[in-house]
């Protein structure tokens, strides 16, 4: 059994939490609550303290930063998806970039053709299949380039990031939808291009 500890509260925080317990009918025990409140604020806190470049979706081999939007157009609509920590929220439900462009477009398209995409801090949006061999262009490059020598500075860590709350909290899933796991992906995703 762990230990408890006693830590100070002030009044009216000690006051808001009982109201709340008593307005929602809750049975469980002050501390326990506080005990969840801090567990809480301490996920939170984590979630904050991760570096930029730790979150965002792999679509094949381009990445797609927390942040990122997508966008596909018909000649009636457009509509707006983006990536929200790990995943790719549509209507919130978490989605494949191909399941996205056909539930729009109302029709099986290559979605590398059909959406477009808007980096976090830029204005332009890219066609995906742009990105891409932009991507592939790169590799190539990279592939020719010969080995830096061993006595290369490494550039600094990336600065923990300061986003607004209302950003970092991702949106309810609808629970009518299974949410898209890497385990289960369909051989031809699978595939090299």
């Amino acid at each position: 059994m762990t230990p408890n500890l006693c830590i100070a509260i002030s009044a009216p925080t000690l006051r808001a939490l009982l109201d709340f317990q008593s307005e929602h009918d809750q049975e469980a025990d002050p501390a326990d609550l506080a005990d969840q409140v801090i567990r809480n604020w301490l996920h939170y806190q984590r979630e904050l303290a991760k570096t930029v470049g730790q979150r965002g979706y792999f679509w094949k081999k381009l990445f797609l930063p927390d942040g990122t939007r997508l966008r596909v157009s018909n000649h009636m609509t457009t509509r707006y998806a983006a990536v929200v920590g790990d995943d790719l929220v549509y209507e919130s439900m978490t989605i494949s970039p191909n399941r996205f462009a056909q539930m729009t477009l109302g029709s099986a398209r290559n979605a590398w053709e059909v959406v477009y995409v808007q980096m976090p801090g830029q204005r332009e949006w890219k066609l995906a299949l742009r990105l891409r061999y932009a991507l592939e262009a790169d590799e190539r490059r990279a592939a020719n380039r010969p080995a830096t020598p061993p006595s290369a500075v490494a550039p600094p860590p990336a600065a923990p990031r300061n986003l607004p709350i209302a950003t970092l909290h991702a949106p309810q899933l609808r629970p009518d939808c299974e949410e898209r796991r890497k385990a289960y992906r369909r051989a031809e995703d699978l595939l090299l291009d």
